[in-house]
């Protein structure tokens, strides 16, 4: 391509226009593997961008499915497998669990004891009509004589009641010697109004006892005693009510607070349409409940009383924290339904679950067994101290466990683990709050048909009556009775009678 040039030694040299074709490659060549560094450069650095969307799009999807997970467990949760009562449960929500099957037919099994209406005792019968047969049921011949001890049969009716209305006619008279008139009052004991004492505590026994509106009672009252009444007098009634009662309730909440061991729960309630709360603090012969506008510690003490001093059974709410450890007793059944949700809450925790539900049940068929007498306590207490070491090592597995819902629920549990385990070592302590849970459950019932109360007087009525309701259902006193003396003592200006078992 060039020709050779020939130095002055016989050497050859590099034609200038070679050498500058040279260098002018060289140069082409490194501006082009610096385009392709700047390329790779702008590519890694694309790649990079792209692995770090990847890495956040599989952590907010990894989010997403927890997500997810937790919505799912909370459409599942139902009075079963939560701390939710059995109200709030949907219409598709699965039944409560029952025994299973035996084999056995419906029904009263042969050779169980029979079960029948006792006859009404002689000195409470109405009536005594004595039936004869008038001939032999095989010859037709004449019968004479009487039967030393014939087949008593009894019908129970009940008559039509009216009620009775006296009128007290005041008259007027003016006096001989100055003119003034003077109108006669009414004798002690007579009510103002238009209504008696038991009228009045039966309208109330009606509403509190039975959840019954005001227009029900209304025409009750009139279709069965032909009374015709107004709502407004219903409602002041009530009110009367609650006032002859708000002594013998106010000596129920001192003497709550003495009681060894009581249970206590708490549930929605409105009062004017703004969210409530209805409290109950039981014993085992009394109950109180109060309405108030919060869910907070201080209306624990004023349930309880704050120098409260017994032992105190209820669920894991953070109101009663002021109660001290060694004198609470966590309910068993919250926590034995918390449980079954951890196995909704995904593969993870699922076996956790399984094993807390599992210890759990063991619990309470040794427990059933401590109650019915073949188990002594001693020995239940030895199981107890094995079985102890198993739910703390499982509690203390969920609270590390990556699920934020079961972790902080376990954390919660271990924080309070002594009170799981008062009942099994003091006597008269159960391991469950049902006793709190049936009690407010008629509350319950009577706000989802009411939606409340109207005024602060109007929740004052409703804590006071189911007070008074549950306290004599506990000890097994006649209702319509108390209340009527109740209201006869305050028409009367006497005190009423006391609520406290005799």
């Amino acid at each position: 391509m060039f020709a050779c040039l020939h130095d002055a030694g016989g050497g050859l040299t590099i034609p200038t226009m070679a050498r500058d074709w040279r260098d002018d490659r060289i140069d082409e060549l490194e501006r082009e593997n610096a385009t392709l560094r700047g390329q790779i450069c702008e590519q890694q650095a694309v790649i990079g961008a792209q692995k770090q969307t990847i890495a956040a799009l599989e952590g907010r999807l990894r989010q997403l499915e927890a997500r997810i997970r937790e919505l799912e467990a909370r459409l599942a949760k139902f009075s079963g497998n939560s701390s939710r009562p059995p109200s709030s449960d949907p219409p598709g929500a699965p039944p409560p669990s029952r025994p299973k099957r035996t084999g056995r037919k419906r029904g009263g099994q042969p050779g169980h004891p029979k079960h029948s209406r006792p006859l009404v005792p002689p000195e409470r019968v109405t009536r005594t009509i004595v039936v004869k047969p008038e001939g032999c049921r095989r010859c037709g011949g004449a019968l004479e004589g009487d039967d030393p001890d014939p087949y008593r049969h009894q019908v129970t009716e009940v008559p039509k009641v009216v009620a009775t209305v006296e009128e007290y006619q005041l008259h007027t008279l003016g006096c001989p010697k100055c003119g003034i008139t003077t109108r006669a009052t009414l004798p002690p004991g007579v009510p103002a109004g238009q209504f008696g004492p038991r009228l009045q505590a039966m309208m109330s026994v009606c509403s509190g006892a039975y959840r019954m509106g005001k227009r029900a009672i209304e025409e009750l009252v009139e279709d069965f005693f032909d009374v015709p009444i107004s709502l407004g007098s219903i409602a002041n009634l009530e009110q009367a009510t609650s006032e002859a009662v708000a002594a013998p309730v106010e000596e129920v909440a001192h003497a709550i607070g003495e009681q060894a061991v009581v249970h206590a729960d708490e549930t929605g309630w409105f009062e004017q349409g703004k969210r409530a709360w209805l409290w109950v603090a039981l014993s085992s012969h009394m109950a109180l409940f109060l309405i108030r506008m919060s869910r907070g510690a201080q209306v624990a003490k004023e349930l309880l009383g704050a120098a409260f001093a017994g032992i105190l059974v209820s669920d894991r709410w953070s109101a009663y924290r002021w109660v001290d450890t060694t004198r609470r007793q966590l309910c068993w059944a919250h926590l034995l339904r918390q449980f079954r949700g951890f196995q909704d809450q995904g593969p993870d925790v699922r076996p956790l679950g399984y094993a807390l539900e599992l210890l759990t049940e063991t619990m309470f068929h040794a427990w059933h067994r401590v109650r019915d007498g073949t188990m002594t306590r001693a020995e239940f207490q030895k199981l107890i101290k094995a079985l102890r070491t198993h739910v703390i090592v499982r509690l203390q597995e969920g609270a590390a466990c990556p699920v934020q819902a079961v972790a902080g629920r376990c954390r919660e549990i271990l924080e309070l683990e002594p009170a799981l385990w008062t009942f099994a070592y003091i006597e008269g302590v159960e391991p469950t709050n049902n006793a709190a849970e049936h009690r407010i459950r008629h509350g319950v019932m009577w706000r989802k048909t009411s939606f409340g109360t109207d005024s602060p007087s109007g929740s004052r009525f409703v804590e006071r009556i189911l007070t008074v309701v549950t306290t004599l259902r506990m000890q097994g006193r006649n209702v319509l009775d108390y209340v009527t003396d109740a209201c006869q003592a305050a028409l009367q200006g006497q005190d009423p009678p006391s609520l406290l078992p005799s």
